[in-house]
C-alpha cells in the first residue's frame, strides 16, 4: 500500500521480513508518492515568466531601433567628418606624413566601427520611412544617397583589407571611394536640408527673426 512507504525501517523489518530493507530506495520512493499528490501547478514550470520577460527585451529593442529613424544627426556629422578626413588623405593636399598617419588610422578604425554602427543603424531604420514617403524627391535623393553609400561602404571595406598596392584595381577602387564620397556629401546634405545640421540659413532666420512679445 502507498501508506507503507512512510512507515519506519523497522517497522517496515517487521511487515515485510523476507524484503531488504534499503534506505535510499525508501527515500526515492516517497519523493516520487509526495511529488505524484501534488498538485499539477506545482509539479510543471510555469513559462510566463521567462517568455514575459523575452518579449520585454525585444520590445525595448525595437522601440530603440525604431526611434533611430528620427535621429539623423550623429549619422550625419559623422558622415562629414569622415569626408573631411578622407580628404585631407589625398596626395595633392600634401598633408605632411606626422599628420597623415594618424588620420589615416582615425579614418579607418572610426570607418570600420563606429561609421558601420551608427550610420547602419539609422540607414536600416531610416529606409523604412524612405519607402513610405509621397515626396517624390525626397524618395529620389534617398534612393541616390543608399546607392552611393553602399559603393562608398564596400570600396572603403576593400581598401581597409588590402589597401592601395599601385595596381590597377586598388587605384580604381581608390578613386571610387573618394568620387562616391564626394558626390554623397552633399546629396545628404540637400536631402535632409530641412533637418540639417549644416542649414545654416535655417539657423539664421531662427536668431535674427524678432520674437514676439507681449506690448510694451
Amino acid at each position: 500500500p502507498r501508506s507503507n512507504v512512510f512507515l519506519a525501517p523497522a517497522e517496515l523489518e517487521r511487515t515485510y521480513p523476507e524484503v531488504p530493507i534499503q534506505m535510499d530506495s525508501i527515500a526515492e520512493t516517497a519523493t516520487s508518492v509526495v511529488v505524484m499528490n501534488a498538485p499539477v501547478s506545482a509539479q510543471v514550470t510555469q513559462p510566463g515568466a521567462a517568455t514575459s520577460h523575452s518579449n520585454t527585451f525585444l520590445s525595448s529593442v525595437t522601440t530603440y531601433w525604431k526611434k533611430q529613424a528620427y535621429r539623423h544627426k550623429n549619422a550625419e556629422k559623422l558622415m562629414y567628418l569622415m569626408f573631411l578626413s578622407g580628404l585631407l588623405l589625398w596626395d595633392w593636399l600634401a598633408v605632411p606624413w606626422g599628420l597623415e598617419r594618424w588620420l589615416l588610422l582615425a579614418h579607418m578604425v572610426v570607418g570600420m566601427t563606429v561609421f558601420l554602427w551608427v550610420v547602419g543603424l539609422f540607414w536600416s531604420a531610416h529606409r523604412k520611412l524612405l519607402l513610405r514617403s509621397k515626396n517624390d524627391f525626397l524618395k529620389l535623393t534617398g534612393r541616390l544617397t543608399e546607392v552611393l553609400l553602399g559603393v562608398c561602404v564596400a570600396s572603403g571595406v576593400y581598401l581597409f583589407f588590402y589597401g592601395v598596392t599601385g595596381d590597377t584595381v586598388s587605384v580604381l577602387i581608390q578613386s571610387v571611394h573618394f568620387y562616391s564620397s564626394l558626390l554623397l556629401t552633399p546629396l545628404v546634405f540637400r536631402h535632409a536640408f530641412r533637418w540639417s545640421v549644416l542649414n545654416l540659413k535655417a539657423k539664421f532666420i531662427k536668431w535674427f527673426t524678432p520674437q514676439s512679445g507681449g506690448a510694451a
